[in-house]
């Protein structure tokens, strides 16, 4: 007997950001169990949805308050959390790049050639490896992707 399925489909546009100002470095790669991750200095991203999520990319900006601040080189890790314990899933390093009033910021994107499903009770974290401050070094990460 043949079993037949019909796609299912996002349900709504889904974008989330995390400032990662002020934001001390991770020091570790390896899984973390959720009692420790505020110790780690990984922090909440993308939170548990009702009925998970796609992500289909995920930036990284430069944000200094210093409009012509220059950024550093960091790492920026991507966290996928079950419940239980943090996995580091993606790293997106950033690059120094001295903006000004007609140079542009740092930005870089890592897309997903096929879609990061999160199911309900998974949520992305995020961390960096290099301490960030408000007026020097500060990211934006965001999730780009859509609601089940």
């Amino acid at each position: 007997m043949a079993v037949t399925s019909s796609p299912i489909f996002a349900q709504t546009p889904y974008v989330k950001s995390l400032t990662l100002a002020a934001q001390t470095a991770c020091t570790t790669r390896g899984p973390t169990a959720t009692a420790n991750l505020a110790a780690a200095n990984i922090t909440a991203f993308v939170p548990v949805s009702t009925n998970g999520l796609r992500i289909d990319s995920i930036g990284v900006t430069a944000a200094s308050t210093g409009f012509t601040v220059a950024s550093v080189a960091n790492i920026v890790g991507i966290w996928a959390w079950d419940g239980t314990t943090a996995f580091l899933i993606n790293e997106i390093l950033t690059t120094v790049v001295t903006p000004s009033t007609t140079a542009v910021s740092y930005s870089g994107m890592l897309t997903y050639a096929q879609p990061l499903i999160l199911p309900a009770a998974f949520a992305l974290y995020a961390s960096v490896s290099v301490t960030t401050t408000a007026g020097g070094a500060a990211l934006v990460v965001t999730a780009y992707g859509g609601a089940y």
